[in-house]
């Protein structure tokens, strides 16, 4: 789903993008490099027509690729942007799950891996092929759907282990564990005008 125009997309990518690129030394020193490279490229080097023809299409088709590149980027990091900054608006009004019913959460996962442990010997999320305590482990799940953004926003891979890094730290009580997965447990989430 696009949540900007085309047109802000190119007004933010042009010359508020070419300030940005400027001052960046990390793509000031990767330009150089790129430059360096394609100075390899020289008539002489390059014997036939054709040859150079075709390094002239390669390098063009390349700077439209790196241009796309660059703005489903840039739409990319708006959208998480502001998926993330609307999840903090609403979580700072209460509708959607808040700290206590994930801590709730927390500690029904920590009764189901105790279950496991002393049923099977080990805890193993989503292992089962059925029953009793497949089921209780759709808690999982609930947990899951209900993490902030900015976890959930990492991949796949890194949203699973952080995941299971904070569910699974017992040094923490359940409600630390909670505040994590909700993204609560930053200074400017705790809004000391909330009314309890």
């Amino acid at each position: 789903m696009d949540f900007i125009t085309d047109e802000f997309v190119a007004a933010r990518t042009g010359e508020p993008l070419e300030t940005r690129l400027k001052n960046s030394g990390s793509f000031q020193r990767q330009m150089k490099s790129l430059h360096k490279a394609s100075r390899a490229f020289t008539r002489d080097s390059v014997k036939s027509d054709e040859c150079w023809k075709a390094f002239d299409r390669l390098e063009d088709e390349w700077s439209k690729y790196n241009i796309r590149y660059g703005e489903e980027s840039y739409r990319l990091g708006f959208e998480d942007g502001l998926q993330i900054a609307y999840e903090k608006e609403i979580r700072s009004k209460g509708s959607v799950l808040d700290i206590k019913d994930m801590t709730h959460l927390v500690y029904v996962y920590d009764a189901i891996k105790k279950l496991n442990k002393l049923l099977l010997g080990e805890w193993e999320i989503h292992s089962r092929d059925g029953g009793v305590l497949e089921e209780l482990d759709r808690v999982c799940d609930v947990i899951e759907g209900s993490i902030c953004a900015e976890i959930r926003l990492r991949g796949e891979d890194e949203m699973y282990e952080c995941l299971a890094d904070i569910l699974d730290d017992a040094g923490k009580a359940p409600d630390e564990r909670a505040r994590l997965l909700t993204g609560q447990d930053k200074p400017e989430n705790h809004n000391p005008n909330k009314q309890k």
